[in-house]
């Protein structure tokens, strides 16, 4: 069971719901590839899948009709943690409050409704005004001093404060250390580079740092040397263990390079292909023929 939102989703239910989610938008996307409701719901898809590079294409659907490109998470600060939509907009970021949690995590709404749906409106109309207000943190480029990847969650350092922002993310456990963790974060201060121009952000090295790697020689090295001089079985199977756990590091710091679902990009290029044409290009059987003809009859 994991906890988001408030609420306890059992991970395998939350990837089934993903999963289902995301072949409907693929139909969605191939009748209609500029939607910005379908791209916008396609984007978050794609974050829950760890695919930044998916997200940020259809982000680009959304950006390109002047409406904001969103998701969600946590808003922590000195006196404040709120469950928020962070809206980012070529000249603002807004972070509208959802839901407030006291010091014994007990969620409590916010003064202002959070939209009709009570998640700050998870598509916008490009037709609508959106004139509602809502309890929010609202912030200029100019205002935002720094954006930093920081264990798997962004550092905003603001003129007045600093606060974290978590993203929400339902697959799996948010990974929050090594790579898996900084890939992650990275996944999400790239979308303040992009869209609100924040060039100055701060990306986390995704691969093994030169500490890591020092850190996963020193564990082998040690394994192997207490199984060499060990009489001890108990000894062995200690460093068995150890050396089972050094290879899960590794098998997930090279699966937190793959992406999960980009299946689901393949699948949708050939779908838009089948209905736009024919797949399938004609092959000359017979051998070319370089003769000059003056006249064709």
């Amino acid at each position: 069971m994991n906890r988001v939102g408030g609420f306890s989703v059992p991970f395998a239910y939350a990837k089934q719901q993903l999963n289902e989610a995301g072949e409907h938008l693929s139909t969605a996307l191939a009748l209609f590839p500029l939607g910005a409701e379908a791209n916008q719901l396609m984007g978050l898809i794609f974050l829950q899948a760890n695919d930044g590079r998916s997200a940020m294409r259809c982000f680009d659907a959304v950006a390109a009709q002047n409406l904001p490109v969103s998701f969600y998470g946590q808003l922590r600060g000195r006196h404040q943690d709120h469950a928020v939509k962070c809206e980012l907009g070529r000249d603002r970021l807004r972070l509208i409050f959802l839901s407030s949690y006291d010091k014994k995590a007990k969620p409590t709404p916010p003064a202002k409704p959070a939209g009709e749906d009570g998640l700050g409106d998870l598509v916008v109309d490009p037709d609508s005004s959106r004139g509602q207000d809502f309890e929010s943190l609202t912030v200029t480029p100019a205002d935002i001093r720094k954006v930093e990847t920081k264990n798997g969650q962004l550092l905003l350092k603001l003129a007045k404060e600093e606060v974290t922002l978590s993203p929400i993310f339902m697959a799996a456990a948010t990974p929050t250390e090594g790579p898996q963790g900084r890939r992650f974060g990275n996944n999400y201060t790239r979308l303040f580079v992009r869209y609100p121009g924040l060039e100055d952000s701060k990306l986390a090295t995704e691969g093994l740092t030169t500490g890591e790697k020092l850190k996963l020689a020193y564990d082998i090295a040690n394994a192997g040397m207490t199984i060499a001089t060990s009489l001890n079985p108990i000894g062995a199977v200690d460093a068995l263990q150890s050396f089972i756990k050094i290879t899960r590091e590794i098998h997930g710091t090279v699966k937190s390079l793959r992406v999960t679902f980009a299946a689901w990009e393949k699948t949708f290029e050939d779908r838009q292909v089948l209905q736009t044409g024919s797949a399938f290009r004609p092959i000359p059987t017979a051998q070319a023929s370089l003769i000059f003809l003056e006249e064709l009859k």
